[in-house]
């Protein structure tokens, strides 16, 4: 073989090996870099307050930022509500994990000036702020349906007042000159709510309620129905009376109690 063509093919075999072994190193060196095969599992923070989540985090190699909060009532202050990236994925160490807390109090509103306002107007313009009617005092007055007051922990309040979204309110309502005589409503089938919004349109008020299985949380307790109610459908009873009300899940204990109401028949 020539000498020359000899040198060139040991020259070439020398620089594929050259280039073969600075390709392995470079790879090596980038997996090392990158720790390619060092994952970790997002855990679920949701629950702690940010505090106890950093003593975890770090332990794992982890930071996190608070980018977002809001209020949840039935929530702890200061917990974490939600993350991202959310418990399970897997990422490298040193990511960011971004989260959203309960705040510490509720947002504020202002008190309306409803007085004078129909009961049922001023019922819809508090709940649309978010102020709950949780309950309605009739008192004599020469024009009916009227509001007279607004009392907040039992004390009259003014417009202006700030109260915490979700805060509950008591109105006073002119009853006028007449005897206020009603019919009480059939609630039977009906959520929490729904009756609320029953009784407040007949003049009347939600007395106590009796779950047969006590709920796991407000979001649960949405789920039941009233099964039982006294006094029962078709009762006379004057404007402002309470109505107490047993409510279930069970679908068969709600259909044998609308049965029952619809047959004019009510057992105790």
């Amino acid at each position: 073989m020539d000498p020359a063509l000899k040198l060139l093919l040991k020259n070439l075999a020398a620089f594929v090996v050259i280039v073969a072994v600075l390709l392995v190193a470079v790879m090596m060196g980038l997996k090392a870099y990158t720790r390619h095969n060092d994952v970790i599992t997002v855990p679920d923070l949701t629950s702690l307050t940010p505090s106890q989540a950093a003593v975890f985090l770090e332990k794992k190699g982890l930071r996190y930022k608070v980018v977002d909060s809001m209020y949840v009532r039935t929530k702890l202050r200061g917990s974490i509500l939600d993350q991202r990236p959310m418990p399970g994925v897997h990422i490298k160490r040193n990511r960011i994990i971004f989260l959203t807390i309960n705040a510490r109090s509720s947002e504020q509103v202002t008190l309306p000036d409803v007085k004078d306002f129909s009961q049922r107007q001023a019922v819809a313009t508090l709940e649309g702020m978010e102020i709950k009617v949780d309950g309605i005092d009739y008192v004599p007055s020469e024009f009916r349906d009227l509001v007279l007051d607004v009392r907040h922990n039992g004390r009259s309040i003014a417009a202006g007042y700030r109260l915490s979204k979700g805060s509950s309110v008591t109105l006073t309502v002119g009853q006028g000159s007449g005897t206020g005589e009603l019919v009480t409503p059939n609630l039977v089938g009906m959520s929490l709510a729904e009756t609320i919004d029953a009784t407040h349109a007949q003049s009347l008020n939600l007395g106590d309620v009796s779950y047969d299985v006590t709920p796991k949380n407000a979001e649960d307790a949405k789920r039941y129905r009233v099964y039982k109610q006294d006094p029962i459908a078709g009762i006379p009873v004057t404007m402002g009376k309470k109505i107490m009300l047993w409510m279930t899940t069970d679908d068969a204990l709600i259909q044998s109690a609308s049965e029952e109401e619809s047959g004019g028949v009510y057992i105790e």
